[in-house]
C-alpha cells in the first residue's frame, strides 16, 4: 500500500511506478540534468539544498514518506535543479515524466490530484516560514520529530536541522537534551520517540 501523505493517490499510477532504492548520500537528482523521471517516496528522507556562490548552504526541505520528488516539472520547465541527497536509505517510486504528463493532460482527476498536491505543499512553506518568525525552537523541533520521524525512528543530523530552522547547532542540541531529559525521547542510534502525545501538545501549543 502506498503512503501518500496528501491523500487521494490515483490507483492507476501505481502500476507505472518503478520502485527505486537510494543509499545514504546518493543524489537523486543532479544540478544540470535534464528531468527525464519523478519520485514518490515511500521510505525515507532526501535533503533539498542550495549551495550558494559565498560558499553557504540554505537546506529548503526535507521530503520523506508521501512526498514528490521533481513533480513541478509536469506543468513547467524548472529552469534551476534543487541540490538533494538521501539522508537515510531512502525507497521511491520513479516515474517516467513524459508518461505522467500525457496521462495529465488525457484524465483531469490525475491533473487535479498533482495541483492538490503542489497547492499544499507551498502553503506548507508559507506556514513555516511564519512559524520561524513567531514561535520558539522548542515548538518548531517538536513538530519537525514528528513530521520527519519513521516508525518512532528519528535520524535527521543536528547540523541539517539546525541550518534548515536557521538557528545553531548548539541551540538545536539544547533543546534535544531537554526533550530527553523530559522522557519525550531516548537517544539510541539516532532517537527513539517515548512521549508522542506529548511532543503533539509542545507542537500544537501557542508558545512563543
Amino acid at each position: 500500500m502506498i503512503e501518500d501523505g496528501n491523500n487521494g493517490f490515483p490507483e492507476r499510477l501505481g502500476a507505472l511506478g518503478v520502485e527505486r532504492r537510494f543509499l545514504k548520500g546518493d543524489h537523486i537528482f543532479r544540478v544540470g540534468e535534464a528531468i527525464g523521471n519523478c519520485y514518490l517516496i515511500l521510505k525515507g528522507t532526501v535533503k533539498i539544498y542550495i549551495d550558494h556562490e559565498n560558499g553557504r548552504r540554505s537546506i529548503l526541505d526535507f521530503a520523506s514518506g508521501g512526498s514528490w520528488l521533481g513533480e513541478l516539472s509536469l506543468f513547467c520547465e524548472e529552469d534551476y535543479i534543487k541540490e538533494n541527497q538521501a539522508v537515510e536509505e531512502t525507497v521511491c517510486l520513479e516515474f517516467n515524466l513524459r508518461e505522467l504528463r500525457r496521462i495529465c493532460k488525457e484524465e483531469a482527476e490525475v491533473s487535479f490530484y498533482f495541483a492538490s498536491y503542489i497547492s499544499k505543499k507551498l502553503m506548507a512553506r508559507s506556514g513555516r516560514m511564519s512559524e520561524y518568525l513567531n514561535y520558539s525552537l522548542e515548538k518548531r523541533l517538536a513538530a519537525f520529530i514528528l513530521e520527519h520521524q519513521q516508525g518512532g525512528k528519528y535520524n535527521l543530523s543536528h547540523t541539517d536541522v539546525s541550518e534548515y530552522l536557521n538557528v545553531s547547532y548548539r541551540h538545536v542540541l539544547y533543546v534535544m537534551k531537554k526533550f530527553c531529559n523530559e522522557g519525550l525521547i531516548a537517544k539510541e542510534k539516532g532517537y527513539s520517540i517515548v512521549n508522542e502525545k506529548r511532543l503533539k501538545e509542545i507542537s500544537d501549543s501557542g508558545v512563543s
